[in-house]
Order: C-alpha cells, then sequence, then structure tokens
C-alpha cells in the first residue's frame, strides 16, 4: 500500500486538531448541559442535550478521521504489468501563473484544461517511456521523478492547481531554469549515458515581472527533442478569478483592473510568442502554437519514429489502485446522519 496525499500531511493534521477542537470545545451547549436545579440534578432536557451532544461529537471526530484518511490517497497494488521500456524519458515544464486560467484555448476553454489533456494525449501517444513533471509560477518544483506508472503521471497532473492571484507575484520564465537544468543534467549523470530526454515546455510566454528572458542555451544539451507549447491567442483571453473559478454566474467571476482614470476593465491575457519563440531557439526544439491536441501529432510521429529506430526492453512495473473513495461512502452516510440529529435537536 501507498499513499499519494492530495493536502500534505503536515497541513490536514492542523486542519483536523483545528476542527476537533471545534467540535469538542462548544462553550454555549456544555453550559447548559452542566448548569443544575437546585437538588443538584440535571433536567431532563439536559441530559437529552448531553446525550445529542456526545453522538453529535461522535460522529464529527469520525467524519474528521475519514476525511484525513480520503487526504491520504491510499493506493493498494493492483497487480504487476509488463511494458515495453525505452531510452527516451518525458519531461513535463508546466506554468501554473494566474494566466493559465484565460479562456482562449480552443476558441472559449480555459488554457490549463488545455494543458491537461494535451499531456494525457502525449502520454496515451508514447507507452514505454518514462515521465517527469516540473511546475512554476511564484516558485519551481518538481512534483514526480521519471517513472513508467502513467496512470499515477496522469493523475498527478489532473490534480496540479492554478496559484491563487491573491498571492500571485508576477509571472517570471526564468524561476524555473535552475531547477529544469539540474533536474536534467543529475538524471543523465544517474541514469545509462544512452537514456535521452525529451522535453514539452508549456506556457503563454507572458513575463510580468520586471525582467528579461534568460538564456536557457546551456540546457539544450541534454534535450534531444521536444517542443515549446504555446497557449494563448494574439487575441487574449479573459482571466479567471481563482476564487469564482467555478461560479461563472459570478459578477466577480473575471478579474478586473482600473484604468488611469478609475474605469473597471477586465483583465486579458495574451501569448507572447516573441518569448516562446526565443525559448525554442535556446533549446534547439520546435515551437508549436496550441489551440487544439491536433497540432501535437506531426511532433509526436517524429518522436515516434525516434522511439522505434532506439532499443527498447520489456519491464515489469506494480500497478497501484486508489481505495479512498471507499472511506467516502461512511462519510456520507455519518453526515445525513448528522444532519437528522440536528433537525430533531431543533424541534
Amino acid at each position: 500500500m501507498i499513499i499519494n496525499p492530495i493536502i500534505p500531511i503536515w497541513l490536514m493534521i492542523i486542519i483536523c486538531l483545528a476542527l476537533t477542537i471545534l467540535v469538542i470545545y462548544n462553550k454555549e451547549l456544555k453550559e447548559k448541559i452542566s448548569s443544575k436545579t437546585d437538588d443538584g440534578e440535571k433536567t431532563a432536557r439536559q441530559k437529552e442535550l448531553q446525550k445529542h451532544y456526545i453522538i453529535s461529537a461522535s460522529i464529527k471526530i469520525i467524519c474528521i478521521i475519514l476525511l484525513f484518511i480520503i487526504n491520504l490517497r491510499l493506493m493498494i497494488p493492483n497487480g504487476e504489468n509488463t511494458i515495453l521500456s525505452s531510452e527516451f524519458n518525458i519531461l513535463f515544464v508546466i506554468d501554473t501563473s494566474v494566466s493559465m486560467r484565460a479562456l482562449d484555448y480552443n476558441k472559449d476553454k480555459e488554457r490549463f484544461e488545455g494543458v491537461i489533456n494535451d499531456c494525457c494525449y502525449i502520454i496515451d501517444q508514447l507507452p514505454g517511456c518514462k515521465f517527469s513533471i516540473i511546475t512554476f509560477g511564484n516558485s519551481a518544483q518538481r512534483l514526480i521523478p521519471f517513472t513508467n506508472d502513467t496512470d499515477m503521471v496522469q493523475a498527478e497532473l489532473k490534480a496540479i492547481n492554478i496559484e491563487y492571484d491573491y498571492f500571485a507575484k508576477g509571472t517570471s520564465i526564468n524561476i524555473v531554469k535552475d531547477i529544469f537544468e539540474s533536474t536534467l543534467k543529475q538524471e543523465k549523470e544517474r541514469q545509462e549515458k544512452k537514456t535521452k530526454f525529451i522535453t514539452f515546455f508549456i506556457t503563454d510566454g507572458e513575463i510580468t515581472r520586471e525582467e528579461d528572458l534568460e538564456s536557457f542555451a546551456n540546457i539544450a544539451q541534454y534535450i534531444s527533442n521536444g517542443a515549446v507549447l504555446g497557449y494563448g491567442t494574439d487575441a487574449g483571453g479573459k482571466m479567471v478569478n481563482s476564487m469564482f473559478a467555478n461560479d461563472p454566474s459570478n459578477e466577480d467571476y473575471y478579474m478586473f483592473y482600473y484604468d488611469d482614470n478609475y474605469n473597471k476593465n477586465t483583465a486579458i491575457s495574451k501569448i507572447d510568442e516573441k518569448t516562446l519563440k526565443q525559448l525554442a531557439t535556446d533549446l534547439k526544439i520546435d515551437y508549436i502554437q496550441m489551440d487544439k491536441t491536433s497540432n501535437l501529432d506531426y511532433k509526436l510521429r517524429d518522436i515516434k519514429e525516434q522511439i522505434f529506430n532506439s532499443q527498447t526492453t520489456e519491464e515489469k512495473i506494480n500497478s497501484y489502485q486508489d481505495i479512498y473513495y471507499y472511506f467516502a461512502i461512511p462519510l456520507v452516510i455519518l453526515l445525513i446522519a448528522e444532519f437528522i440529529l440536528k433537525k430533531r435537536r431543533m424541534q
């Protein structure tokens, strides 16, 4: 059994402890229960309240425990699969800055929705390769090491969150340069010399910090193929407010700003192809403007041919199955039970 937490464990522990304290410490209810009559006895109503309090608190604490277990995202072995393993490693370098929420992918879809679909398409089209993910926004981080477990890679991709605009510090592509280079350099040294790296660098090219794009030319020596995938359009797309991303009907669904005349304007994000093409030139790979998944097909045919002409070996890997949803069933049942108890207590 393995775990793949959705929220970091340390943060979930803090959240669960805070919720537990709130459940246990109900000052107003405790005062009602603890007060006594002149003869020192509790009234029937107080006894009933105490009974409800104990049951309700127990249900809530069990719910908190279940939430903690669900967050762990437990996975159990699901057999052993034999796959063809190639000498090619695919690295996704993905921009998670606020502008990737802009709505101009395939006309009116969110850019990042396109990113996830396109990355999953690449994974499906290149069986036998190993995959790894680096993301960058306010900071850059490597999410997973190179792995043949494509189910885990796709799950990790779908779990990536765009940074909140409230905490955004401006977009910088330079911020990912060091971890990008060190990842390829270290993996090249660790793995056999024949290993080849294919990179898909995914961004809209916008740089909103006061800086110019640094040269990425030193990294080209580690890359044998790939592409810079540019998301966005020249006309631009409306930027979605991260606080209301799931509520399009909200009046603050779109981000806005005030101009010099104090007029309210919807924020628009536009692709910066000059930056994207410069990045592609530095890395010695193609630049592809992405407005639909099929734009990748010619590049994938090229990579498949490269893989076909290389050596492949059979490799056995363990696959895993999520079981967190089994804990969601009793959680729902307990929440319904708590709702019924609360309704009865109010009568």
